[in-house]
């Protein structure tokens, strides 16, 4: 399980180190986090990422469970 505070699963995309987007498990979906983003991509686009998401999400829930039935 996570530490206190932390979630379970995040993404986040960076340029320039400046954040543009977030995935979190509290929203569970991908959000722009800047202006530029959400002017030059539609929903269609973010409907894309969240399911990206959605889909490493599961997959890494899926591989903590082995390393834990591995490694407990």
């Amino acid at each position: 399980d996570p530490g206190a505070g932390l979630p379970e699963f995040i993404a986040v995309g960076y340029v320039d180190e400046q954040l543009f987007m977030r995935y979190g498990k509290d929203t569970g979906r991908a959000e722009p986090q800047v202006e530029w983003m959400e002017q030059n991509e539609g929903p269609q686009y973010w409907e894309r990422e969240t399911q990206n998401l959605q889909g490493w999400q599961a997959a890494y829930r899926a591989n903590l469970a082995n390393l834990r039935q591995r490694f407990n």
